[in-house]
């Protein structure tokens, strides 16, 4: 019986190849619960443990038939599109989900044109709720995984090569390095290397971030049992769950879904590299690797993006239809919000970091449409900050922009002869006043003053009076000024006081009656 196993930690395999490995674990786990072995029961036999994956068929030259079987069964075609059975277990997505899943592979390991045979643009939609979402996938008549087993055997004798060039629609980045040197230059590896790398198709997750760039999951498998056991709950089910507004955002998806259930160790992932591809400005017809993040989060932090995840939702809305007398288009709006709490929890930073990003423009003036855009997030950054915090002094700090905005706007409200519109504008010209001169505060000073001069309009402050030890040492800490910053911002951002409350606080004029 010739027999070819794969060694999860053999030298050579780096994060890729075991992610591929484990996508091969995950396919053979399919094919015994699903099909009884059924491809592979007359010419050979797959299995694995929590460390190897083994591989044997009868003679040597039945390499080439017992591969092509479990190429066959591993790598599919349904309904035009993609299908990776191990990736998904026993549940089948819907269309849409299968049609976003389909668009990252066609941004990632299969960008190229080569790599795939196109058949055109296949528009299709669905519903949600009361609404009807239009989307669209390439209908796809075969893909380059489906052959790849035979650069892995001979062609005359069917028996499997001692080593294999790698492709760079297999592996991304493994290319040739000097077309007039390819014999030299091109990457070539044991064939139990290849077919992992083959197989990272299934055991990586790849999620559109929009029209022009995509996020490769790469999870660090340790465990090629537990793996398979949960590879399929990585992948999304609902057409929400693809709504990824960012690189950390997709990765923390991924790895919270890992590890829904149990301990992190017993799940075989600990971490996952994250890889953002996207094109160039000088080349816009290819995506390259634009960045890389590697993600290792702690159980706590993992939980508070697994809380933010339900307070920040993608919400539909609805775009004016294309044409005159026509329905409203129903689109997807990702949170704006959500990825920078991502971005900041897996690089180990406070979740607020740099929301200043979020009311600034490129040019890093204040945007009135971004500050707009936030309104939508407002509940969600209320829940956020309700929850407990690691520092005194930043949750007060908070507290008492709140409790200033509240006694200014009961001012307003409580004033006599003047007309509800007119409140509200100068409420919101108010706030506008305040964004524009936080956001635009470049010394540990400016944001002395702004908050200064905000908490003079509106004294007596009970939450300032009351907690002014815990908050004065933030503001006399220069090497966190923009820390501050981010603090008063998102305050603002936050803040959601009712009219009725705040005219009841302006009539008190004790400012004892809470934000």
């Amino acid at each position: 019986m010739e027999e070819l196993k794969i060694d999860l930690f053999e030298p050579g395999m780096g994060p890729l190849h075991r992610a591929g490995l484990g996508g091969l674990a995950a396919t053979v786990s399919w094919l015994k619960d699903h099909e009884g072995e059924g491809p592979l029961a007359s010419i050979g036999e797959a299995s694995f443990d929590a460390r190897t994956v083994t591989l044997s068929w009868g003679k040597p030259e039945g390499a080439a038939a017992f591969l092509r079987k479990l190429y066959e069964a591993s790598f599919g075609l349904r309904d035009g599109m993609i299908d990776l059975p191990g990736s998904r277990g026993g549940a089948d997505p819907p269309s849409p989900v299968r049609a976003s899943l389909q668009a990252g592979l066609l941004q990632t390991f299969l960008q190229h044109g080569k790599s795939r045979k196109a058949e055109g643009m296949v528009p299709s939609e669905y519903d949600d709720g009361d609404k009807r979402v239009p989307f669209q996938y390439q209908k796809i008549g075969g893909y380059a995984h489906q052959s790849a087993y035979q650069d892995l055997v001979d062609e005359k004798s069917g028996r499997i090569r001692d080593v294999v060039a790698v492709k760079g629609m297999i592996a991304p980045g493994s290319m040739v390095r000097h077309e007039a040197f390819n014999r030299f230059s091109i990457l070539q590896v044991p064939p139990g290397h290849a077919i992992a790398l083959h197989f990272a198709l299934i055991g990586t997750l790849s999620l559109p971030l929009g029209p022009k760039g995509a996020a490769l999951i790469v999870p660090d498998v340790e465990n090629l049992v537990d793996f398979a056991d949960r590879r399929s709950v990585a992948t999304p089910k609902k057409p929400v769950d693809c709504q990824a507004g960012g690189l950390a955002d997709a990765a923390l998806r991924a790895m919270v879904h890992l590890h829904a259930h149990g301990k992190r160790r017993s799940m075989g992932v600990e971490r996952c590299q994250a890889v953002l591809f996207k094109s160039p400005a000088w080349s816009s017809q290819q995506k390259t690797r634009a960045a890389v993040l590697d993600v290792e989060i702690g159980d706590r932090d993992l939980a508070r993006f697994r809380f933010a995840m339900g307070c920040f939702q993608p919400r539909l809305a609805s775009a004016k239809p294309d044409k005159k007398g026509g329905q409203p288009v129903a689109f997807w709006a990702k949170s704006v919000v959500l990825p920078l709490v991502a971005e900041n929890l897996a690089r180990g930073r406070p979740w607020f970091e740099n929301f200043r990003d979020l009311v600034v423009g490129a040019d890093g003036k204040a945007d009135e449409t971004r500050a707009r855009n936030l309104g939508y997030e407002r509940e969600g950054l209320k829940t956020m900050i309700d929850e407990p915090w690691k520092d005194q002094g930043e949750e007060r700090l908070v507290q008492a922009v709140h409790e200033a905005m509240r006694m200014r706007f009961g001012e307003i409200w409580g004033e006599k002869g003047v007309g509800k519109d007119a409140k509200k504008n100068r409420s919101n010209r108010q706030r506008q006043l305040w964004r524009l001169a936080l956001a635009g505060a470049k010394t540990p000073d400016d944001v002395r003053n702004a908050l200064a001069d905000m908490w003079s309009r509106s004294t007596p402050n009970a939450v300032l009076k009351a907690d002014w030890t815990s908050i004065l040492p933030l503001l006399c800490d220069d090497r966190r000024w923009k820390l501050n910053r981010d603090l008063a911002l998102l305050a603002l951002a936050s803040y959601a006081g009712r009219e009725e409350d705040e005219q009841s606080g302006a009539e008190s004029g004790d400012g004892e009656d809470g934000k």
